[in-house]
């Protein structure tokens, strides 16, 4: 798509998701700062930003599914890549082919690859992934128990993982309960083993947490990846004013009680402007922050611009979604979602621009 052809913009900066890695590198030392880059790194395009992450020294990657592995693996030929959700019967050649540690959560999925690395007479090296209590997924304290029991003769454990529920939360007990038996249950694995396993706890909410307890060998930040990294503009497409009584959008959400004047942007649900921002919103347009009015249409959004002047807007082509004057975490809050969900549903419409 051409930049005459889009209805809005992204803009992902290389060189500051780079700068941001090395930063957290650096304060995490002596831990491993790696990058998570499941679902097309948050939507940003994989294909982009592992070769830039890998550049500034990154040797860890994580992924969620083996085809994301996969197709990942081009980018980053030396590293390590793991998947998140495992990997069931029938994945198991395409982690073969390119080199992907399945990070095992289920008791079915370690019978599965130990028949495998049975069947092909190799060992086979996976990570092992334990609930701590977000009961989503990994062995539970049971499941751990059977496993310790009986420990896999075939597969190399290469690395044990858990997830935190409340990081974003630092006076929340329940980390320090999670820490608590991280430990405990880790330690159970690796005397099951009789030898020692790399392990991993903090994603990006617990690479903020200030105890260093919490780090462990390895620490796989997602979203801190693109702290003030990505901006969004979309197209303004026509300047009006409207007189009282007029309406704006479906339903007539928005009376227009005197004269105003708005502006009618390139940009809707169907790009990830959640509908939920019409009437509560923001946009940033000739120097001023600027309130989304009316229900968000599938390709249009309005806002209210009364007060600037005609001749500034007149010669104004885009406005700021989300980037140096609204950030991402504000832009989110608006739609009542997170900044990770309001990353991964952008859609693919924009003209995107990757600055080195």
């Amino acid at each position: 798509m051409t930049p005459i052809e889009a209805g809005a913009f992204l803009t992902i900066d290389l060189k500051a998701i780079a700068d941001n890695w090395r930063s957290l590198q650096s304060r995490l030392e002596p831990t491993e700062c790696s990058a998570v880059l499941k679902a097309d790194a948050y939507g940003l395009g994989a294909d982009k930003i592992a070769p830039v992450l890998h550049e500034a020294g990154c040797r860890t990657f994580f992924v969620a599914y083996a085809f994301e592995g996969a197709a990942l693996r081009p980018y980053v030929d030396d590293s390590k890549i793991y998947l998140l959700h495992g990997a069931w019967e029938g994945t198991e050649q395409i982690c073969a082919d390119n080199a992907l540690i399945p990070v095992l959560g289920t008791l079915r999925q370690f019978e599965a690859w130990e028949a495998y690395a049975e069947k092909t007479g190799k060992p086979q090296t996976v990570g092992l992934h334990i609930d701590t209590g977000m009961t989503r997924f990994g062995l539970t304290r049971k499941n751990v128990a059977d496993f310790c029991a009986k420990p896999p003769k075939n597969l190399k454990i290469d690395l044990i993982v858990s997830h935190l529920a409340c990081a974003d939360d630092p006076e929340n007990p329940k980390s320090a309960e999670q820490l608590a038996l991280f430990e405990k249950e880790s330690s159970a694995v690796e005397k099951a083993l009789g030898y020692s396993v790399r392990k991993s706890l903090s994603a990006t909410d617990g690479c903020r947490l200030n105890d260093p307890a919490f780090r462990f060998d390895v620490a796989r930040p997602g979203i801190a990846l693109y702290d003030n990294a990505v901006r969004l503009d979309a197209r303004i497409l026509q300047k009006a004013d409207a007189e009282a009584g007029q309406t704006v959008g479906y339903g007539a959400t928005f009376a227009v009680d005197k004269p105003m004047r708005f502006a009618t942007l390139g940009i809707g649900y169907a790009d990830g402007f959640a509908r939920a921002q019409f009437n509560r919103g923001h946009v940033f347009i000739c120097g001023e922050k600027r309130p989304v009015v009316g229900k968000v249409s599938m390709d249009l959004t309005v806002a209210d611009v009364t007060g600037i002047p005609y001749e500034a807007l007149r010669d104004a082509e885009t406005a700021e979604i989300f980037g140096d004057h609204i950030s991402l975490k504000e832009y989110a809050a608006a739609a009542g979602t997170i900044d990770y969900e309001a990353l991964t549903s952008l859609g693919r419409r924009f003209h995107r621009v990757y600055k080195q």
